[in-house]
């Protein structure tokens, strides 16, 4: 099987190479580092590089989180759709990895001026995967999404309230008083949609565990 997914790489249009992702994820092993890499650096292709993008995601190796970030600046300024879907398949990569240094690559990006659409979705998806290295006990995401609770974005300030929760639903009863506070304040905040995604993560942590926001309701 391995020998099969070496030789998809080497050979296989772009959309074959998108079947052997399941395949990549379950072996990891090391002999796909290199060709995933090569595809990766495919500057004329970027549904190739996509793919890549993806696969060493799957790999789990955080000695890639420095190639994905990159790729990633080679293409910042890269205009259309496949522009667009290839740097969300990094940061969905980088989230992957596990690497609680890629908070720091995250801020920059988070941090530029008023987004478009393209942009708010580019952010979207970067809180995403804030979310899922704080899952993986990320610390520094953590205080990341903690402090995106104070942007003035409704809608990412909601999503990054429910990374938080989530972030928590294996360990619910590791969540600093803080955290929690943060989110009880929010759910009275003006705008309706922070508000309700405050309640359903308080909701979400009573119903894994969390004995202070069992506690909330019970009040």
């Amino acid at each position: 099987m391995i020998q099969a997914c070496l030789e998809t790489m080497r050979s296989a249009n772009a959309e074959d190479l998108f079947e052997i992702l399941p395949r990549i994820g379950v072996l990891r092993d090391s002999r796909f580092g290199k060709p995933l890499l090569e595809l990766l650096e495919q500057k004329d292709d970027l549904k190739r590089r996509q793919f890549a993008a993806y696969a060493l995601g799957a790999m789990g190796t955080k000695e890639f989180l420095e190639p994905l970030k990159k790729a990633f600046r080679e293409t910042r300024d890269s205009h259309g759709a496949a522009a667009r879907d290839f740097q969300m398949a990094i940061i969905e990569a980088i989230g992957a990895l596990g690497d609680d240094a890629a908070a720091e690559f995250f801020l920059p990006i988070l941090s530029e001026g008023p987004p478009g659409k393209q942009s708010a979705r580019l952010h979207r998806c970067i809180i995403e995967s804030l979310g899922a290295l704080a899952q993986q006990g990320g610390g520094r995401s953590l205080e990341v999404l903690l402090s995106l609770t104070q942007r003035g974005d409704p809608e990412l300030r909601a999503l990054a309230l429910s990374e938080l929760s989530v972030a928590y639903w294996h360990r619910p009863n590791q969540i600093d008083q803080a955290t929690l506070q943060r989110i009880l304040e929010l759910t009275n905040d003006r705008s309706p949609v922070v508000a309700e995604s405050a309640l359903a993560a308080l909701e979400s942590l009573a119903d894994v565990g969390c004995h202070r926001a069992e506690k909330l309701f019970k009040k």
